[in-house]
């Protein structure tokens, strides 16, 4: 079993983060099995509840039928997978020696940004976010954590690192005068390790359902779609940016 790959969830959502040593092969971990078959088992759970009678309990869904899915879902390049009537989406991203792993009862998109990366990220806000973003970040919090969002969005297909104006807003002024990210699906969760604190941010929810193929046990998979390659600006560097 792979060092501090314990699941903790992300507040205020249904998906479960691991942490494990950079360089794990993550599809096979054993933690990351565990929650991909937690998840899907509830999402089986929620299919069969929506359909029995009030004070009917659903059967608990076959352990051949979830480990078929659980396979199907970690096989290389999968990302999302039919269950039932819903889906299970599984994503991760790299940061400084860490890898993260999202699973969640949708498609999913994670990111992680080590906190004390802000003045890295200083060097390029001028052309990854508008000047209204730009306003609205106002300490290295702030920066990290709109980074974070905008690579999530930048890896569902839905931004352009370079290109701020051309997609939907990622930071505005709340109610409360602070920096919000807008948007449904938005989780931001603190992982501590080795005394430095990431910011690990997911988005579920942004792919879209598309027709795929079925595999060899009836379900289909669903890949998300990131636009072709960035480009920096001359003389600055993409911190971070992954597709």
């Amino acid at each position: 079993m792979s060092a501090g790959a314990t699941p903790v969830g992300v507040p205020g959502t249904d998906v479960q983060v691991v942490v494990l040593p950079d360089g794990t092969p993550w599809r096979t971990d054993p933690q990351v099995r565990t929650a991909v078959a937690a998840t899907v088992t509830t999402v089986l759970l929620d299919g069969a509840a929506d359909g029995t009678a009030v004070g009917a309990l659903p059967d608990a869904p076959r352990p051949a039928r979830v480990d078929a899915l659980v396979a199907t879902l970690l096989a290389p390049g999968c990302h999302t997978v039919p269950v039932g009537a819903g889906r299970v989406g599984v994503s991760a991203s790299h940061e400084a020696g860490r890898t993260y792993v999202a699973v969640a009862p949708d498609a999913v998109v994670v990111d992680a940004c080590a906190l004390d990366r802000w003045a890295q990220v200083d060097a390029v806000l001028d052309d990854a976010f508008t000047a209204a973003e730009r306003e609205a970040l106002r300490t290295p919090w702030d920066r990290v954590r709109a980074w974070t969002a905008l690579e999530c969005a930048v890896k569902a297909g839905r931004a352009d690192l370079l290109r701020p104006h051309e997609r939907e807003p990622l930071v505005a002024l709340g109610a409360d005068g602070r920096p919000v990210v807008p948007g449904d699906g938005v989780g931001l969760h603190l992982v501590r390790h080795e005394g430095r604190l990431r910011a690990v941010c997911v988005r579920v929810a942004l792919v879209a359902p598309v027709d795929a193929p079925a595999t060899g046990d009836g379900t289909r998979t669903v890949a998300p779609t990131v636009t072709g390659p960035l480009t920096a600006a001359a003389g600055r560097a993409l911190v971070g940016a992954r597709t």
